[in-house]
């Protein structure tokens, strides 16, 4: 295994091997790591296996992740798989062979060993986030795949189709189907015109996937374990709920009508919020329980110094990145022309239409926003009262 690969760099490298990481730090650390490690096994007929050489296993596994390459990456599987033969409950040996098949685009195997390492009790604050991401991951491409199936199929007329097809079915690493997938997108954008409702899906699919694959899942560090929430996430913890969006931070009676209460900015202590949406940092109800709280903020720095004012235990989940700016994302919404100010009340009323998962959604309260987001809602309405204004 670890000598094999070190002939290998030696010896040039096969031709016919996966392609190896070039030289460079990353691989001169990994050399050095299996130098350790070749240098505290044991003889091969002594029974006892000492913890220096199963901590020397994980360091070399974990410098072959770090060096990226096809070969490096497929050792670092073989060393986690050694580690695990030795101490099958080790959660630091599942997450090396998670992290591994993760980055060479095994999914349900990334996915299995994540799950065993959390089944173990593991409480390393990454790994719920980077499962969340891989499952995310796959609920793009898996419903990317299923909105052209007369063009993924293997005998399809489309060409990039059936290669992007043949890249999610083969589980190949993760910048092999980004490129695939960026063709599929290019050619049903051709074939069909940006205006299908189908292109307009793939591409929002596109967008999501890109956008994991390039700033991952929140870092829980930063928000003291709270659960990250995405937009999937989001979709589903609403989803055949009854909702309210309440305008103004006054009481409001008719909490006990619906499923779901979302509270805007600043609400009353005591006041019940299954969401919290948060345009306005400055809010003086960070502190308040909810359900989870969304924040929404452009650009990206601007949304990381406001979710820092989250408070550690306040809410069960936290809106993601994938939420920050959602009326504008073209991944999401891209409902642009509302301007930077836009209220929290209706960008997370705005959302909560678009995601179209609540069976009753209702406004109170709309006449206190501006007037041009008042006539969207008026437009929109299936009932209204006094104060209240059913978009369901």
């Amino acid at each position: 295994m670890c000598t094999g690969y070190l002939a290998g760099l030696t010896a040039g490298e096969d031709a016919g091997g996966p392609p190896s990481v070039g030289p460079g730090p990353a691989r001169t650390a990994l050399v050095a790591a299996l130098g350790a490690m070749l240098g505290t096994a044991p003889p091969p007929r002594r029974a006892a296996v000492g913890g220096e050489l199963f901590d020397t296993l994980l360091r070399a596994g974990e410098r072959a992740v770090e060096a990226g390459g096809e070969r490096e990456l497929l050792l670092a599987v073989e060393l986690a798989d050694k580690a695990l033969a030795l101490r099958g409950k080790s959660r630091a040996a599942w997450r090396l062979r998670a992290h591994a098949l993760d980055a060479l685009g095994r999914t349900e195997a990334a996915v299995a060993a994540y799950e065993r390492q959390l089944a173990l009790g593991s409480t390393h604050p990454e790994t719920p986030v980077l499962l969340a991401a891989l499952r995310e991951r796959q609920e793009c491409l898996a419903a990317a795949l299923g909105l052209f199936p007369e063009d993924t199929a293997a005998g399809g007329a489309a060409a990039a189709g059936r290669e992007f097809a043949a890249a999610v079915g083969a589980e190949a690493p993760p910048d092999v189907v980004r490129e695939a997938f960026t063709a599929y997108v290019g050619e049903q954008v051709d074939r069909y015109g940006a205006g299908d409702a189908r292109v307009r899906e793939l591409a929002a699919r596109y967008g999501a996937y890109c956008r994991i694959l390039d700033e991952g899942r929140m870092a829980d560090p930063l928000l003291a374990g709270v659960r990250p929430v995405g937009v999937a996430d989001f979709r589903a913890h609403v989803a055949g709920k009854t909702a309210c969006v309440v305008v103004g931070p006054g009481r409001f009676e008719a909490a006990g009508d619906y499923e779901l209460v979302v509270r805007c900015d600043d609400f009353r202590g005591g006041e019940r919020a299954d969401v919290h949406a948060v345009a306005d940092p400055g809010c003086e109800s960070w502190h308040r329980p909810a359900g989870v709280r969304l924040v929404f903020a452009d650009p990206g720095e601007t949304w990381r110094a406001a979710v820092r004012r989250a408070v550690p235990g306040a809410q069960d989940g936290l809106g993601d990145v994938s939420l920050r700016r959602p009326l504008q994302d073209p991944a999401l919404l891209g409902d642009g022309g509302w301007g930077p100010e836009t209220s929290a009340a209706f960008t997370v009323l705005r959302l909560l239409d678009h995601l179209d998962v609540s069976p009753r959604l209702d406004v109170h309260g709309a006449g206190r926003l501006r007037p041009d987001v008042g006539r969207w809602i008026v437009s929109r309405a299936k009932d209204r009262t006094k104060t209240r204004t059913a978009l369901r």
